[in-house]
């Protein structure tokens, strides 16, 4: 009897080492391992980071969040977030320490080197988000206050800052804006389709007046093409007539040629007789020719002689009776 209390014992007291050890298991802790403690403070929301969230180091998980809380300055009212992990002895190994607490001296020497830690999303489905730590090789130093844990200071994410440039846009503003771009291009499409309407309706009228136009210039070509045909015959008749025309003048200038250069050789012969004559003219109508000398003495008698019949016609004018009585006589007239 007291033999099978004590297997009945012995087997609960198993069971419940076993349920403890799978507890401690599934939790993620490690009684038996070395514990390393940091903390980090948030200005911004850490929605989706949760207690138990991974913290990974470049993609290998080395701790979990422990705990997430708030810091409220009782002077300024300022509010930051805590959120304290702890890192797994076994991933990480600080190596060259030699203060008293190794931990804390190697975190804040890697933290001089520039270790940051910032929030990384784990799905977009679910929103959930873990603690990503990194060393930034050209990180600007910090000034960390001394503290119970050593502090490892927050970077922004790409996404939280431009989670924070959109929401400093003015989106109420923008969307306004993009109502009136819309009540303006909603009313453009109204006048366009006014407007293809009409030309639609202009289309319409014009097709029907080019098909009337059409019609009007293939009666138009189908009479021009007649004229055509007939204006062809026409100048078909006028060119043979033409032809005809020249060929007979063709003839007539060939049987006309021996008489036009007989022509033309007496029209040069007369020519020169010409030429002769109004150069013996001129010889004749020089200063110094004999004939003009004479011509000029022959001149100036008949002029003498003009003279003296004028005067004889004058006085037989006034004396009729000159011729009989002479004109002494009829000078002194009768007694």
């Amino acid at each position: 009897m007291n033999k099978a209390a004590l297997w009945i014992g012995s087997f609960i007291i198993g069971g419940l080492l076993l349920a403890a050890a799978a507890v401690v298991w599934l939790s993620g802790s490690n009684w038996f391992d070395s514990q390393l403690h940091a903390v980090m403070y948030f200005d911004n929301s850490v929605a989706g980071l949760y207690k138990g969230a991974p913290v990974t180091y470049r993609g290998v998980v080395v701790g979990q969040v422990e705990s997430i809380g708030l810091d409220v300055n009782q002077r300024t009212l300022k509010v930051r977030i805590p959120v304290r992990i702890r890192l797994s002895g076994g991933a990480v190994t600080f190596s060259g320490g030699s203060a008293a607490d190794p931990a804390m001296e190697s975190v804040t020497e890697l933290v001089q080197r520039g270790l940051r830690a910032k929030l990384f999303s784990q799905s977009l489905v679910t929103g959930q988000k873990s603690i990503e730590l990194n060393t930034i090789a050209d990180a600007p130093p910090v000034s960390i206050a001394a503290g119970p844990l050593p502090e490892i200071p927050v970077v922004a994410d790409r996404f939280d800052s431009l989670v924070d440039q959109l929401s400093e846009l003015p989106l109420s503003d923008v969307v306004k804006e993009l109502r009136n771009t819309m009540t303006s291009m909603r009313d453009t499409l109204s006048a366009a389709r006014e407007t293809l309407a009409i030309a639609n309706a202009t289309v319409g009228t014009a097709g029907q007046e080019l098909g009337a136009v059409g019609a009007q210039a293939g009666r138009t070509l189908r009479v021009a093409s007649d004229a055509v045909v007939q204006v062809q015959a026409g100048a078909k008749t006028a060119l043979d007539s033409v032809t005809r025309l020249a060929d007979t003048a063709q003839g007539t200038v060939l049987a006309a040629q021996p008489e036009l250069m007989r022509t033309l050789l007496g029209a040069s012969q007369a020519a020169e007789s010409a030429r002769l004559a109004m150069a013996r003219v001129a010889e004749l109508a020089a200063p110094d020719a004999a004939l003009r000398s004479d011509l000029e003495s022959a001149v100036a008698d008949l002029g003498q002689a003009a003279r003296g019949l004028r005067d004889w016609s004058e006085l037989l004018q006034e004396q009729p009776n000159a011729i009989i009585f002479g004109r002494k006589q009829a000078a002194k007239g009768p007694p």
